[in-house]
């Protein structure tokens, strides 16, 4: 009788400490300077004539919505010409590349003619977050930015003091929605619940 009482808390202690290590896994990103496209690589088409703090695109496949927010700017997305968000006031100092409700595996980024260092922040899906600087050019500056495996990519943002005219030719693979399975945080609060509603089980079979 004791081992049966035993067996079932026991259990979701296990499953406590496997979420546990599922949340500690480390992401890894690498970031390239130049252009060099992925798999499935995605054209994202910015053509609204749409302008705010927040503007959005969309992937040329898979039709996924992509967003472009910023702190500092009104953004503007031109209504022809080349696929890009500007700011209302001729430099871009910050913008925020996301996936509304989903992640991506990878994006490749032209801030294009820019002074000075961006920086560049990459959040993901496990709230790790990466760093980058590099130093604009008059011209092309291409950054291309990859989630190694098992890392996803929630959200990228430029910040540039110098600012940039615009931000061009975006592109990006392995977007996707979230799904409805639980996260590891959500699992661990779940086995909490549990263990405590079998801990009370068993003082009341006492």
């Amino acid at each position: 009788m004791s081992i049966r009482r035993i067996a079932v808390p026991s259990i979701i202690l296990l499953a406590i400490i496997a979420c546990s290590g599922v949340i500690a896994k480390a992401d890894s990103v690498t970031f390239t300077i130049g252009n060099n496209p992925q798999q499935d690589e995605e054209n994202i088409l910015l053509s609204s004539g749409a302008s705010g703090t927040t503007v959005f695109g969309l992937t040329n496949q898979t039709q996924l919505q992509v967003s472009f927010s910023s702190t500092t700017d009104t953004l503007v997305e031109p209504s022809s010409g080349q696929a890009r968000v500007e700011a209302l006031d001729g430099l871009v100092n910050n913008v925020t590349i996301s996936v509304p409700n989903g992640t991506f595996h990878d994006i490749i980024l032209n801030p294009f003619f820019g002074s000075g260092t961006a920086n560049v922040s990459v959040l993901t899906a496990n709230n790790q977050v990466f760093n980058f600087a590099y130093t604009l050019s008059n011209g092309q500056n291409f950054l291309t930015i990859v989630a190694d495996p098992g890392t996803a990519i929630f959200s990228v943002t430029i910040t540039a003091t110098g600012g940039f005219t615009d931000l061009r030719q975006p592109r990006i693979s392995g977007a996707a929605l979230n799904t409805n399975v639980p996260e590891p945080a959500t699992m661990l609060l779940l086995g909490f619940g549990l263990f405590g509603t079998a801990t009370a089980l068993k003082k009341g079979r006492r």
